[in-house]
């Protein structure tokens, strides 16, 4: 990818391109893709093909403007006058911030709003062309946005096959985006289901402990919903263990995974992911009841069983089962009935 102020583009008076110059006025100069399009920083150079390298074609145009802005009076008369231009671009190794330069240029857009000229929880906003986001709080800074349908990722078994369990495999279509058919443990069968670790969610096997709320032995009792998402221990899952054999974090290394994914779609380098908390998903904007454990029964975070990011005990952590006819909080073991339905903060000035 082109790297952090990797470009340079400029016009100069001298041959050692120390002192930059002003062109004429009737005078332009620009440097595009070879299709027109505009350079920019953090541009991904396609992957090659096989054994053969890609390249980029620049386009380098200077001329004479034509047009209504130029009169007479902009011509130089005076002597001949020669510039120099340099045009560079240093590429560096890609990473998670970089930018498919063909994605749409407004990845962001509204699929659905309720209140025009204002960010509303409910409201349904999509990055690229398949993946929509509900909004469950904006502020001037962020908008946290949770997906509108759990990650085809993971785990599925069901009843008929008297419960025989089959993984989903990469090269799945669409795996590791949202999908309609990821709903999780709806109440007979499992799709699209992940542990949140195999290991308690709080240590990491080697008596490391991991969770913030639990760095000094505190208890669940003196910290009663602590977020234990974790995206600093990420790790790839190995199902070799009938599915339990993860290792680490394995819920975080799929969000991570999507927001990079997001990130190719054309959504702010700036974006980062994580679970939904217990005090969002009972929140008063959402229409939870915190007390009861229970949400309308069309609430946008009914429709799909899915893991939240806080725990409800040393051993538990808080998961929402929905099955489109009821809703409640339990809290479970880090087993693997939930999916992952990912959250993804992004700057409000961003949509």
């Amino acid at each position: 990818m082109i790297d952090s102020n990797g470009i340079v583009n400029g016009v100069y008076s001298d041959s050692t391109y120390e002192t930059p110059a002003t062109l004429p006025k009737a005078v332009s100069y620009t440097v595009t893709y070879a299709d027109g399009s505009e350079i920019q920083d953090k541009h991904l150079l396609a992957k090659k093909n096989g054994n053969t390298p890609t390249t980029e074609t620049y386009k380098v145009r200077i001329e004479y403007r034509n047009d209504d802005e130029i009169d007479p009076d902009d011509l130089d008369n005076d002597n001949d006058h020669t510039y120099y231009f340099k045009f560079s671009v240093n590429y560096v190794q890609a990473d998670s911030t970089a930018i498919d330069k063909n994605a749409s240029a407004s990845a962001i857009h509204y699929v659905s709003r309720q209140n025009e000229g204002q960010i509303t929880p409910g409201d349904i906003i999509g990055i690229g062309e398949t993946e929509d986001f509900y909004v469950v709080s904006s502020n001037q800074e962020k908008t946290v946005l949770l997906a509108k349908y759990n990650l085809l990722v993971g785990y599925s078994k069901n009843e008929s096959t008297n419960y025989e369990g089959t993984y989903m495999s990469p090269s799945t279509p669409g795996y590791g985006l949202q999908s309609v058919d990821a709903v999780g443990y709806d109440g007979s069968s499992f799709y699209s289901t992940v542990a949140f670790s195999s290991t308690n969610y709080w240590d990491d096997g080697t008596g490391t402990l991991l969770s913030p709320y639990n760095a000094n032995g505190a208890s669940y009792s003196g910290n009663p919903y602590p977020n234990v998402y974790n995206n600093s221990y990420v790790t790839e899952p190995n199902f070799a263990n009938d599915g339990f054999n993860t290792s680490g974090y394995s819920i975080a290394y799929y969000v991570e995974q999507y927001v990079t994914s997001l990130k190719g779609m054309g959504a702010p380098s700036t974006i980062t992911g994580r679970l939904l908390t217990f005090e969002e998903a009972t929140s008063p904007s959402i229409g939870c009841d915190a007390d009861e454990y229970t949400c309308p029964q069309d609430s946008f975070i009914t429709d799909t069983s899915f893991w939240l990011g806080s725990a409800g005990g040393d051993n538990y952590v808080w998961s929402v089962y929905g099955d489109n006819s009821s809703f409640y909080y339990g809290i479970y073991d880090y087993d693997y009935s939930y999916g992952v339905r990912p959250v993804i903060e992004i700057s409000t000035s961003d949509i």
